[in-house]
């Protein structure tokens, strides 16, 4: 009896522990490589998140990135050398928020806000 009941509380512990480091984060990584008149709006709400974005190219896209809360982490790559008229906007709130970019736009018009 003791032995089944300390191996449910084992358990329990090892799930308990597993399902925390789980539920803490909700990274995303992605690329977009070619797009005309698109939009794209990321929410991320919670503690230490990451977004690792890549343009290759965009035409006419408009990006909104946001995130919310304490520990988020941004890093934005653009290449743009055919990319024209796209705008990105970026927000994060919170604490310990950071942002880091190489951005290129070769054409005639690009725009971008950063708000922290």
């Amino acid at each position: 009896m003791r032995l089944l009941l300390y191996s449910l509380i084992s358990l329990a512990v090892v799930f308990f522990i597993f399902t925390v480091h789980i539920t803490y984060a909700n990274d995303i990584t992605f690329t977009v490589n070619g797009s005309n008149n698109g939009s794209l709006n990321i929410l991320q709400d919670g503690e230490d998140n990451d977004i690792v974005f890549d343009v290759l190219n965009m035409n006419g896209a408009d990006l909104d990135l946001t995130q919310v809360g304490d520990n988020n982490a941004l890093d934005i790559d653009v290449d743009g050398r055919t990319s024209n008229g796209s705008s990105m906007s970026i927000t994060q709130t919170g604490d310990n928020k950071s942002y880091t970019g190489s951005f290129w736009c070769g054409a005639a018009s690009c725009s971008m806000t950063v708000n922290q």
